[in-house]
Parts: C-alpha cells; sequence; structure tokens
C-alpha cells in the first residue's frame, strides 16, 4: 500500500510528462511549420529567379538589337543605360536571337555587331607610354617617339656641381 505522498509524487510525474509531451508536440509541429514554409519559400525564390532571368535575357536581346542598329553609346544615351550595361548586352545576348529580331525589324539580315574585349589595334606599343603631366610631344617630335626630359636653364644653374663627375 501506498501512502498518500507517494501518490501525489506519481501523480505529479503524470502531469510533468503529459506537459513536455506536449511541449515536445508543440515543438515539433512549429518545426515542421518552419520547415513548410522555407521549402514554400526557396520554390517561390526559384520562380522569381526564373522570371528575372527571363526578363534580363529579354533585354539584353533588345540592348543588342539596339545596338547594332545605332551606334552602342548613342543605344546607351536612348535607353539611359550605361555603355557597360549595353555591352553587357550585346555579349550576353545570343547572336541568333539578335538576328532574328534585326531581321525582323530591317525586312532583312544585317550583320550583328558582338563585341568582346577591346577592339582590335586598341593597345599601346610599349615606347607610347606617357609620363603623367608630361606634353604628348617634344619639340615637333611625334608623340610616339622617345620622351625626352628638358631641363630649364634656372634649375640647372643654381644646382651644385655632382661630385662624381
Amino acid at each position: 500500500m501506498a501512502s498518500k505522498g507517494t501518490n501525489k509524487a506519481i501523480e505529479a510525474l503524470e502531469r510533468r510528462h503529459v506537459a513536455e509531451r506536449t511541449a515536445l508536440k508543440a515543438a515539433t509541429d512549429a518545426g515542421a511549420a518552419v520547415r513548410r514554409a522555407q521549402e514554400r519559400r526557396a520554390a517561390e525564390l526559384a520562380r522569381l529567379d526564373a522570371v528575372v532571368a527571363e526578363a534580363e535575357q529579354g533585354a539584353d536581346v533588345a540592348l543588342a538589337v539596339l545596338a547594332s542598329l545605332v551606334a552602342p553609346d548613342v543605344a546607351a544615351l536612348l535607353t539611359e543605360e550605361t555603355p557597360a550595361r549595353v555591352r553587357q548586352g550585346q555579349q550576353r545576348a545570343s547572336a541568333q536571337d539578335v538576328a532574328a529580331r534585326v531581321g525582323e525589324l530591317t525586312d532583312s539580315v544585317v550583320a550583328v555587331a558582338r563585341r568582346r574585349g577591346r577592339p582590335r589595334g586598341s593597345a599601346r606599343p610599349p615606347s607610347s607610354v606617357e609620363v603623367a603631366g608630361a606634353p604628348r610631344s617634344f619639340g615637333g617630335g611625334s608623340a610616339l617617339s622617345a620622351p625626352t626630359v628638358a631641363i630649364s636653364p634656372a634649375v640647372s644653374a643654381s644646382a651644385p656641381p655632382s661630385e662624381g663627375r
């Protein structure tokens, strides 16, 4: 025969176990709800990313078509985009898509200008490196000739002689 104190302790333990099971079920349900919400968010973000990618692709083709019909810098001014964005559109857009759209607009086939990297012939030869603040030509010579340094008479007269000479 159990005493009244033992019975009360057992009842208290049973109530505690019921409370623990209830809290565990609530926590498990809440965790499952969070996981479902995260999965829905991931699916929605993937859908929105696809919509944005499709819109960017359309914008790239539109910019490339305009840049193939007019100069790219003019296309940038007309669309209020940067020239870099127009070049990016030209690079990312499919040449076939651009050629097809240009053909639709002009009723003919127009060569699509593609810009990838620096234009040919734009590199400077090593001898044309300029010194900051120096004039481009010296004494009527061309800008591509070797740079020379002119010393003014006032500076050379006041300079102390070198001891090594």
